[in-house]
């Protein structure tokens, strides 16, 4: 007979995991590599959950006239049993409190991702059980039932193959992570300014009070930068906060190679270096700032 095979996809075991893997994914990108510890726990928990991800976003079963076997994810948890091992097969509803991943129950196993469905295996040499979750049980204690009894599959079966179709999850996460990673440099700093502050919107982003600013000036070249602090540094874009070559701080919404840029040194906070990929943008912004009415008492 043909393979069958029954796939199910981990709802919610990708509910659970997909935005802990983001959400420490954002958070190592924000916090920068460069000798800074907590990026690595960050990063560490995040592959973490980008490893339980691949290993419980589906849960596949396979029966032939040999073996019933099924896998999780990409295939790096799998099991295998002969059929003429087993005694029976049918279908079962866990207890909500059984949960999904592999669990250890009263009487056996439970290898599950999702909702609370399962085929229940009997054995003939050994009195634990096993439970596979699976949207379609009773189809498949139905086909395993026909080969433990050596029956030849009903062809008017209803129940098929579940092909996959669709994009592998791990490579839409991937794709995601790409994505994340890229956005910063393509997304162009946003500033807006009403008669007593100035906004600087995105990532990062703050806002600045007029009263604060004590100097506005234009430079044709960024410090020196020892390291980011808490920020974001990929290809052109360097936004966040930076450690400089003279051990002093700064916090920078630049893109590199597009001079001038706006230096804004502020009463109560670090240095500010901002620019637009236009650079009639950037001067705007610089002649905003050294209006009269913005800073009265500026003299440059």
């Amino acid at each position: 007979m043909e393979t069958k095979k029954f796939t199910q996809f981990g709802t919610l075991s990708v509910l659970l995991m997909l935005p802990l893997f983001l959400l420490f994914t954002v958070w190592a990108l924000r916090l920068g590599v460069n000798n800074n510890p907590a990026f690595f726990i960050q990063i560490s928990l995040a592959l973490i959950f980008f490893i339980c991800l691949l290993i419980f976003y589906k849960l596949t079963i396979t029966a032939d006239a040999e073996n019933v076997s099924f896998r999780f994810g990409i295939g790096l948890v799998r099991k295998s049993y002969k059929i003429s091992e087993i005694k029976s097969c049918k279908p079962v509803t866990n207890s909500p409190y059984y949960g999904i991943g592999i669990r250890i129950l009263p009487n056996g196993r439970l290898y599950n991702v999702t909702g609370l469905k399962a085929i229940e295996l009997q054995f003939k040499y050994k009195s634990s059980v096993v439970r596979i979750g699976t949207n379609k049980p009773e189809e498949i204690s139905q086909l395993i039932q026909s080969l433990i009894a050596g029956k030849e599959i009903v062809r008017n079966m209803t129940e098929t193959s579940t092909k996959n179709r669709e994009t592998p999850i791990w490579i839409a996460i991937f794709l995601l992570v790409v994505v994340l990673t890229f956005i910063p440099n393509f997304q162009e700093t946003r500033a807006e300014w009403n008669d007593n502050e100035l906004k600087i919107k995105g990532v990062y982003g703050m806002t600045i009070p007029f009263s604060e600013i004590e100097l506005a000036d234009t430079v044709s070249n960024i410090p020196a930068i020892s390291h980011r602090t808490n920020g974001y540094a990929f290809g052109r874009a360097l936004i966040g906060n930076f450690k400089l070559a003279d051990d002093s701080h700064s916090k920078l919404f630049i893109k590199k190679g597009v001079p001038p840029y706006v230096m804004i040194k502020c009463r109560k906070s670090v240095p500010i270096y901002i620019n637009f990929k236009d650079k009639q943008k950037t001067m705007d912004l610089y002649q905003t700032l050294n209006q009269g009415k913005f800073l009265p008492d500026l003299d440059i």
